[in-house]
């Protein structure tokens, strides 16, 4: 199903700013106006031995979409310092797994964020994080 799979229009890979991101994904982003939309499909690499999407690769998926979302409209960087993530159910190989999420507060040094994931309209994961914002290098 891979081969033939089409990344759904206007979405864009932001590729070769993270490796680990680039071999388990590719993710994909889109802008709109009503917000930063996030996506992958989910391919055999991404399975695990029950034929679903493992866990890890979910939970860097959300970690991907939690960036983005912390970084939208900003100028500088940030790191993961805290993550919590509740699986709802399982994603199988061929699925259009999406992300969304709000920047819930932000302070001087810190970023707190909440998202989830779907298949559809079915809710996968649902995560928290706290990033630490850095500033972009001179």
């Amino acid at each position: 199903m891979s081969s033939e799979f089409q990344v759904p229009q206007g979405f864009k890979q932001l590729a070769g700013v993270s490796p680990a991101e680039d071999d388990i994904g590719p993710f994909y982003y889109k802008k709109s106006d009503s917000g930063l939309q996030l996506g992958f499909h989910a391919q055999h690499k991404n399975c695990n031995g029950l034929g679903t999407v493992h866990g890890g690769v979910l939970m860097c998926f959300a970690d991907y979409a939690a960036t983005m979302l912390a970084l939208s409209g900003v100028k500088e960087n940030c790191a993961t310092i805290s993550f919590t993530s509740d699986f709802m159910a399982a994603a199988k190989r061929g699925d259009w797994i999406s992300a969304n999420g709000v920047v819930v507060k932000r302070t001087g040094s810190l970023t707190f964020l909440r998202g989830q994931l779907q298949v559809g309209e079915e809710l996968v994961l649902s995560f928290q994080c706290v990033m630490r914002r850095l500033k972009k290098p001179s």
